[in-house]
């Protein structure tokens, strides 16, 4: 099904936040499209983020989070922070609405597959360049509420933080929706990243292989409205950025 989605409308928006402090570029190549990424901050911060969204085209609140977190509160971070971000890793899908890409190809699915295009150009991204977090927004049509996955090299784990802090944005999601084969909670709403994706999905491959610190965050795409879906994971978002810096720049009530 096709939407009114188009991804000249994301690349617009990247576009329009380079400053001479942030680069708009072209990062890679997907199914049809350029993959595009914006950079910002000082070079010189103590932190590398990698920021990344649309890994599945039926999942826009990661899109739009992405965007919106650049364009209304990336600057409260960019003294601390060098962030790589970008918005929409399957442009084709995007535009179609589909989890695949423009080929059939489940992106999350094929990080090692020299076949899948998308797959090639995060993993150029991240070649030689260790970031300090990681974070990936995604979506879960079958999830009720929030729920994520995390890992950190000392397992010193955020998401109890953050699912507590997300539960005053909506539910989240019953443990009974787990899915067969996938590990138990390791408390309510969050689990670990598992190692035996790493050479399949994007969040895995990603932090093993680059990153001292991972957050994948899934919000439900029927079950909520979009813009309360995009709050959710802007919510975590700052809440790891804050832990990092030592600041609350989002107020817990």
């Amino acid at each position: 099904m096709t939407t009114d989605r188009w991804h000249a409308d994301v690349i617009r928006r990247i576009k329009a936040l380079a400053t001479s402090t942030s680069a708009s570029a072209v990062v890679g190549q997907a199914t049809g499209h350029d993959m595009w990424g914006l950079r910002c901050g000082s070079q010189d911060a103590a932190r590398r983020v990698l920021i990344t969204g649309g890994v599945h085209g039926d999942e826009p609140a990661g899109v739009e989070a992405v965007l919106q977190f650049l364009e209304h509160s990336v600057a409260d971070y960019v003294r601390h922070f060098h962030f790589v971000v970008i918005p929409c890793v399957n442009p084709s899908g995007y535009e179609a609405n589909t989890r695949e890409n423009g080929s059939g190809q489940d992106i999350n699915r094929s990080m090692s597959n020299n076949g899948v295009i998308e797959s090639m150009s995060l993993r150029q991204v991240i070649a030689d360049q260790p970031f300090d977090l990681f974070f990936d927004l995604h979506e879960d049509y079958e999830a009720t509420g929030f729920y994520m996955y995390e890992a950190e090299r000392e397992r010193r784990l955020l998401g109890e933080q953050i699912v507590d802090a997300v539960r005053q944005i909506g539910s989240i999601d019953s443990d009974d929706n787990t899915d067969p084969g996938l590990d138990m909670p390791v408390s309510e709403g969050l689990f670990e990243i598992n190692p035996a994706w790493r050479t399949s999905g994007w969040s895995v491959y990603a932090y093993f292989e680059s990153a001292t610190h991972g957050v994948l965050t899934e919000t439900p795409s029927t079950a909520w409205p979009l813009q309360t879906r995009v709050d959710a994971h802007l919510l975590a978002l700052r809440l790891v950025l804050d832990h990092y810096t030592g600041t609350r720049t989002v107020p817990l009530t």
